[in-house]
């Protein structure tokens, strides 16, 4: 398999772009950061690895993105009461 370039790497400058800290509802810092380019491309990434990879959006991703997560899209709690994670108990692995 080979790996794909993303179609935006290249037009999302992390150095010119305006990166804002996520916070949460109490004020105190979160993990994220998200830039704005002037080119209108939005980016996520972690705060603590900021030469890390980063996801770009267009305008319109953002938009249907941040709509997502106000309409509780990506709550934890309502995805059908199923468990996001499944934890398998195995046998412990064999020398």
């Amino acid at each position: 398999m080979t790996k794909r370039e993303h179609p935006l790497k290249g037009e999302f400058d992390t150095a010119a772009a305006r990166w804002e800290r996520t916070t949460h509802e109490d004020g105190t810092p979160a993990a994220l950061e998200i830039g704005y380019a002037d080119n209108g491309l939005v980016a996520l990434r972690m705060a603590e690895d900021p030469d890390g990879d980063i996801l770009i959006y267009t305008p319109s991703e953002w938009e249907a993105f941040v709509e997502g997560v106000r309409d509780g899209e990506f709550d934890l709690d309502t995805w059908d009461d199923e468990p996001i994670v499944e934890v398998i108990e195995d046998e412990p692995a064999k020398r």
